[in-house]
């Protein structure tokens, strides 16, 4: 009996040594897999810290793309700073604000953007327009205006440039076996593009603080592009040869020196006098390559006009959004610009109606880019600053076939 129990308390002993080995291996497999959710979550939030900094390195040097009509956050910051540093190489930083510790913020801030260090003097060549922000101001331009988005760009170096123009061009044709190449002489001839200078000033209040330094970048860059953008399409279309533009001819007086402008008939004289076949006989003044790519250029006045073409049988003579989500004259877009005669039923002689053609065989010159001062003795009455934005440029025409012009009748 006591054998028996013996022999039972040894059995039992060694289940248990059992159990307990086996919650042994339990317990270190819980163990290593806890030490794997331990790694893993470590190594998680290691790459959730790095997300982190790159967000924050991000928004602190504000890479966002611009909405449409603005610019970037770092050319508003760029602009903005550029501006204070100018008041302040002038001596004439107290202008900006009567508190230190705002003109001392805003010192700081400009120059932290542009890391520049304290210096007693400041010329224009330690604050230039970098290339990127250049191309900003150039794409602003192009969305306020017509011609810079429109034409063909060509850089002005020193002096004259002299792009080729399209003269008559070799013919193809097809060639016997081992037969002679005929050989083709192309009429060369040349633009002419060389630096006008237009801009103008722009109004700065004198009261600013550190929070608006991106605000007033954003202000000056759009001012300063909507009105280089007036400027530009004022000169690519009118420019008439006079003194006005130094000699420059723009569009539609190219258009008519080649004969290739549509003029109402005798005492039209009045935008309201002007018909759809008035704008078909625009196509057939332009060279035929020029019907595939061609577009209408109007004053945005007309629009309501424009719907008064509709026929019962054509419903899409005008459409206010065509294909390529723009409005279209008989199947052709339409392009608004406020440089070309507003419709109206009072007589306007001789005046421009509007411009049918492809401007991509237009050169436009420009020399450098456009930049920026500042001056505080200029308004000086008015208590305010200002900033003079300047631009070189010039315009000239590839082929003289490339657009025509919708006229009305002289007085």
């Amino acid at each position: 009996m006591q054998t028996e129990l013996i022999e039972e308390f040894r059995s039992g002993l060694t289940e248990i040594k059992s159990g307990i080995a086996k919650n042994d291996q339990s317990i270190t497999d819980l163990n290593t897999a806890v030490k794997s959710i331990q790694d893993e979550t470590a190594r998680q939030q290691s790459e959730m810290n790095k997300v982190r900094r790159l967000v924050a390195a991000r928004a602190a040097l504000h890479h966002s793309a611009p909405s449409r009509g603005m610019v970037s956050d770092d050319f508003a910051r760029h602009l903005g700073s550029t501006f204070i540093l100018q008041c302040a190489k002038s001596g004439k930083l107290e202008i900006l604000s009567q508190s230190a510790a705002t003109r001392d913020a805003l010192l700081n801030s400009a120059r932290n953007t542009l890391g520049l260090e304290v210096r007693t003097a400041l010329t224009t060549t330690d604050i230039p327009l970098p290339t990127e922000y250049t191309g900003e101001l150039r794409a602003l331009i192009a969305q306020f205006g017509v011609v810079r988005s429109a034409m063909f760009p060509y850089p002005i170096g020193m002096g004259t440039a002299k792009p080729p123009r399209m003269g008559a061009r070799p013919q193809f044709a097809s060639i016997a076996i081992s037969g002679a190449l005929a050989e083709g002489s192309p009429t060369l001839t040349f633009a002419s593009l060389e630096s006008h200078k237009i801009g103008g000033l722009v109004r700065v209040p004198r009261e600013i603080e550190e929070q608006s330094i991106v605000p007033m970048g954003q202000f000056l860059a759009r001012y300063g592009a909507v009105e280089f953008a007036r400027a530009e399409d004022t000169w690519g279309f009118l420019a008439d040869g006079g003194n006005t533009y130094e000699q420059v001819k723009g569009v539609v007086k190219i258009a008519t020196d080649n004969g290739k402008t549509t003029i109402l008939g005798a005492t039209k004289t009045s935008p309201g006098d002007a018909v759809l076949n008035d704008f078909r006989a625009m196509r057939l003044n332009v060279a035929t390559p020029v019907l595939s790519t061609g577009r209408y250029y109007l004053n945005a006045t007309w629009e309501q006009r424009l719907r008064q073409l509709k026929t019962q049988a054509d419903q899409e003579i005008y459409m206010q959004q065509g294909p390529n989500g723009r409005p279209t004259l008989d199947g052709y877009d339409i392009i608004w610009t406020e440089v070309l005669q507003p419709f109206t039923t009072n007589p306007t002689p001789s005046t421009t109606l509007a411009v049918f053609g492809d401007l991509s065989y237009w050169w436009m010159g420009e020399h450098l880019s456009p930049r920026l001062d500042t001056s505080d003795q200029v308004f000086f009455v008015n208590d305010q600053l200002a900033v003079r934005f300047i631009e070189e440029i010039d315009f000239d025409y590839m082929d003289a076939s490339a657009a025509s012009a919708l006229q009305t009748a002289a007085a």
